[in-house]
């Protein structure tokens, strides 16, 4: 007879086999893999626009308080952002319009150089700091050009200044290269052609953008100085697209590349066989949030912008006025000579300061769907990592594919700020590291 202990015994048993049998597999670790030899776009950079909010920094702060703005801006060491893009616009008014974005042909034939001095300052403060990446763009021709008289309230170019306006950007792009020293590598032919606004605004038909695109890439490039004009920058993607469609064969093969905002739904701008750059988006119709949920929703369109082949991605204004509370700017001013940074700006600082201009991007393959990773290499072969733990839980991941002995990195999260991560030793061409939740972590090889 069996004994009743022995029953209660052999019943806990089996119950706990039935438990070990049904309970399900252990989750595969993480992995995250680099490929160095599958490799896709040129990086441009990554930046935000100067504009008139500069103009404040440069007039109402201190020299302590500038420079500890432009070197979190441009930077590339301690917990500096490095960006690598600056997008300055090419001013349309008079001096009685605008004593500040003040144009620099007040009227036909006539030039006047003394102009510009906010942007030319940042740019040259920029400069200092080891950034010499310059996008231009007109917000619209001087008023004398236009049809409606005016920089402001759309209005379209006149048709017998097409010429003129052509020479008037090769003339700013030959002005600022050559005498002022700013490396001006992009060129836009206009911003946001589809709209009227209250502020500098001209619009153009898409047969209009197609005429003047094509005259301004010839004149721009007669300059034979490798500047490379785009177009149409329109307010939104379809925008764009819906211009791209309409140029004619000939216009889009002058063009170098296409520009595109990115304040609507995604659209396919990039299947014209041209180099594609998001040069400006912002949260302008709302109060400016801070933190890092923020700053992962602008990671993760960056990383899905390169992931489709761009080569690089804007946010509007690099500082934005005091007097604003929307979310237009990377670091916003404040009141005597206050400023805080958002952490949008330390999450580009996580692509910025890893993924430099001329690196092309490689594959890399995660594993885990909430964790997103974007790999580059630069021209020794030396390869860099983000990557962004979408997930509130932290994430441990092993990358592989590494080649050299040492990684260092850097991470921003809700209580960090491109904070300085140990370095590690490479064990087998690969690294094993715990990412904490909603954080963008970046690494390299040394």
């Amino acid at each position: 007879m069996i004994s009743r202990r022995k029953k209660v015994y052999g019943v806990i048993g089996l119950a706990i086999s039935m438990l070990v049998s049904v309970a399900p597999p252990a989750l595969a670790a993480s992995t995250v893999t680099l490929y160095k030899d599958t490799t896709y776009q040129t990086i441009w950079g990554f930046g935000a626009a100067a504009n008139h909010p500069v103009n404040e920094l440069k007039t109402n702060y201190n020299a302590t308080t500038q420079g500890q703005i432009l070197d979190k801006l441009f930077r590339t060491d301690a917990s500096n952002a490095g960006l690598s893009i600056v997008r300055m616009e090419i001013n349309p008014y008079t001096a009685a319009q605008d004593a500040v974005q003040t144009t620099f042909m007040p009227s036909s034939g006539v030039t006047d150089w003394n102009t510009d001095l906010h942007q030319r300052w940042f740019a040259q403060e920029a400069k200092n700091r080891g950034m010499n990446q310059f996008y231009a763009v007109p917000w619209s021709p001087p008023g004398w050009m236009k049809t409606n008289g005016s920089p402001n309230n759309g209005g379209h170019l006149s048709t017998s200044q097409y010429d003129n306006f052509a020479n008037y950007m090769k003339t700013y792009v030959n002005q600022y290269r050559n005498v002022f020293g700013f490396n001006i590598k992009w060129v836009s032919v206009q911003n946001e052609p589809d709209l009227a606004t209250p502020y500098a605004s001209t619009q153009y038909t898409n047969s209009e953008l197609d005429q003047v695109s094509a005259k301004v890439a010839d004149a721009v490039h007669s300059l034979n100085q490798g500047v490379l004009v785009g177009a149409p920058e329109g307010s939104n993607r379809t925008a764009s697209n819906n211009y791209m469609n309409g140029f004619s064969e000939t216009t889009r093969t002058k063009l170098d590349f296409v520009s595109v905002h990115d304040y609507s739904t995604y659209v396919d701008v990039n299947h014209y066989g041209k180099p594609l750059i998001a040069t400006e988006v912002s949260n302008f119709q709302t109060a400016n949030d801070p933190s890092i949920t923020d700053g992962l929703k602008w990671a993760n369109m960056i990383a899905a912008d390169l992931k489709r082949g761009e080569r690089g991605w804007l946010y509007w204004w690099a500082v934005n006025p005091a007097a604003s509370t929307s979310g237009e700017g990377l670091i916003n001013l404040g009141a005597n000579n206050s400023y805080t940074v958002n952490k949008r700006l330390y999450v580009m600082g996580q692509f910025s300061r890893y993924l430099r201009p001329d690196d092309t991007r490689i594959l890399a393959s995660s594993s885990d769907s909430n964790l997103v990773a974007i790999g580059g290499k630069n021209g020794t072969g030396r390869v860099s990592v983000v990557l962004i733990n979408n997930s509130t839980s932290a994430i441990t991941t092993t990358i592989s594919g590494l080649t050299m002995a040492n990684v260092s990195g850097r991470r921003t999260s809700a209580t960090e700020d491109l904070a300085k991560l140990t370095d590690m030793v490479v064990t087998g061409g690969a690294i094993t590291v715990t990412l904490p939740g909603k954080s963008v972590t970046s690494y390299v090889e040394f």
